[in-house]
């Protein structure tokens, strides 16, 4: 009786571990997800939307969309994992994507994230 009820509560515990967790690295997912879907969908102008202030003052719009139109076009994507952390106030984030492209190839990318104005926004060198 007592290995059942131990066995329960740990079953328990790692839900709402699990179920925390992912809480805590969805809306990071998120965001990469619809800067990817708007890059598939060929719209460059809204992912450019999409990226945090540093990134927009390294990139003007037309810079960042002649720059996506010289790239691979992407057709699908795949996220293999969402990395989220908080370090003396900052939350940052990857998610790391397959993002299969119009020449056949997989490219696997880690898309780097920064939550900014309580909104998650891609940041660095996105694509």
């Amino acid at each position: 009786m007592v290995v059942v009820l131990c066995c329960a509560g740990a079953g328990t515990g790692g839900f709402f571990l699990f179920k925390g967790l992912k809480a805590a690295t969805d809306p990071a997912r998120q965001a990469a997800e619809s800067f990817v879907s708007d890059l598939e969908a060929g719209d460059a102008a809204a992912a450019y939307e999409l990226l945090c202030t540093d990134t927009r003052r390294s990139f003007t719009k037309d810079a960042f969309v002649r720059g996506v139109a010289r790239q691979p076009q992407i057709q699908s994507h795949k996220v293999n994992g969402v990395n989220v952390s908080t370090v003396n106030g900052r939350t940052s984030g990857t998610v790391s994507m397959a993002l299969k492209l119009d020449s056949g190839f997989t490219d696997r990318r880690a898309i780097p994230l920064v939550k900014e104005d309580g909104a998650w926004k891609v940041c660095g060198q996105p694509y």
